[in-house]
């Protein structure tokens, strides 16, 4: 387990775009990220989940599902998977990355970016 910020790329499956990341840090949670393989009932097989657990007595989790490391450089990382929602009494799975921050401050943006 780490302690990282941890910002969704994505609302609802939809990208949001690079230029508003850098200005939704100070948003960004912190909290603790764990990936672990466990067994999904209602996909009925082996899934590798990231955990983000995050609150004052860590009663919110965050849960990425099929999760990969998409890379991982000078103290960030990019891991991608889907998300699970409850719409109307049905789960709705949309696609998710998180851009996580080990540490506390994010590394400049180069220029031209």
């Amino acid at each position: 387990m780490m302690i990282v910020k941890m910002l969704k790329m994505r609302l609802a499956g939809v990208e949001v775009p690079k230029r508003r990341l850098h200005d939704r840090y100070n948003s960004a949670r912190p909290g603790r990220l764990e990936v672990v393989e466990t067994t999904d009932q209602g996909l009925h097989r082996l899934v590798k989940l990231a955990r983000f657990t995050y609150g004052e007595h860590g009663n919110y989790v965050d849960t990425l599902f099929d999760v990969n490391l998409l890379w991982y450089r000078d103290g960030r990382m990019v891991l991608s998977g889907f998300e699970r929602s409850k719409v109307d009494m049905q789960f709705c799975d949309y696609a998710q990355s998180w851009l996580c921050f080990v540490g506390t401050e994010p590394p400049p943006i180069p220029e031209g970016r």
